[in-house]
């Protein structure tokens, strides 16, 4: 377990934060699938932990429970639709007894869920202590979501967690700056990202995202991966790929020239901790040693975006 931290003095505004780097592996029972979770929210708690990230479609282990067919390439479309979505409020409910049990706030990764309108949604959960259930959708699918027919979200959730204003951006969206702004706009300081990539160029596109967008808008970025394989597809199966990891700003207040404060060692599943200084984050924006969100040229924003929608 690594772990790190941004506080320099003693300010009391801070926020441990974890970020599970969470093995896919053929889940036999949904009892199965939610302990192995529990097992890693007891690492990160016991490490201090007052807020656990796990990645996005982080029960497609789950399609290891189905004993009805074979789980292939020419069933998936299905299993995602009709067999992954049947154990999303069971779980949902499972992350509330355990948030209220270890008293943590559980960013409880994304999951498949049907909507209400039918269609097909990558939907994140945060759990709150007190029971409070909040959800974002992923806005902008990938090529492979949309031949599944899912849809993408509307709306993005701006919510309060410690001393941190927060928002989740789902894997790719963190790829597109548009969100972010509006999240700072709203009082973002701080963006949980639950990711699930199958390739090294995946990895390099999330890991410049969460980078790029801590700098430009001068927050925190945590990113949880799904990692390893379950052998599902039986005749392709997934490789999930990534590593932890946790994002700053870069300049001279924060202290960390690179702007990662923590990323995980290795592949194999394990928990990254790290302690983010909220007071520190008011410092670096107050004071940017780069053109910060303090120096943005609005009123030239304004009339790029009237000339573009001319």
């Amino acid at each position: 377990m690594a772990a790190a931290g941004t506080s320099k003095g003693n300010s009391m505004a801070t926020l441990t934060v974890a970020s599970v780097q969470f093995a896919l592996r053929a889940e036999g029972t949904l009892e199965a699938y939610t302990a192995h979770f529990e097992v890693l929210l007891r690492q990160a708690v016991d490490a201090g932990a007052e807020v656990v990230l796990f990645p996005e479609l982080a029960s497609t282990g789950l399609l290891g429970a189905i004993d009805d067919h074979d789980v292939t390439t020419s069933t998936i479309a299905a299993d995602y639709w009709e067999s992954l979505p049947q154990h999303t409020e069971a779980i949902v409910n499972a992350l509330i007894d355990m948030a209220a049990r270890f008293q943590v706030v559980i960013v409880g990764g994304s999951h498949n869920r049907l909507a209400e309108d039918g269609t097909l949604r990558n939907t994140a959960y945060v759990i709150h202590p007190d029971g409070r259930v909040e959800t974002q959708d992923k806005i902008h699918l990938t090529p492979q979501e949309h031949a599944l027919g899912a849809r993408g979200g509307d709306e993005l959730l701006v919510t309060k967690i410690g001393p941190f204003t927060a928002g989740v951006l789902i894997c790719a969206d963190i790829q597109f700056p548009e969100l972010s702004r509006h999240l700072v706009h709203n009082g973002v300081e701080l963006i949980f990202c639950p990711s699930l990539t199958w390739n090294r160029r995946g990895i390099h596109r999330v890991k410049t995202g969460c980078a790029a967008r801590a700098i430009e808008n001068q927050l925190f970025v945590v990113m949880s991966p799904l990692v390893g394989h379950s052998g599902l597809p039986l005749d392709a199966p997934m490789h999930a790929v990534g590593r932890a990891l946790i994002c700053t700003p870069v300049d001279k207040t924060i202290g960390i020239n690179d702007g990662i404060l923590a990323v995980a060692p290795d592949d194999s599943e394990q928990v990254l901790v790290a302690e983010l200084d909220h007071d520190l984050l008011l410092a670096s924006r107050a004071n940017p040693e780069a053109p910060g969100l303090d120096l943005r040229r609005m009123d030239l924003y304004e009339t790029l975006h009237a000339a573009q929608n001319q």
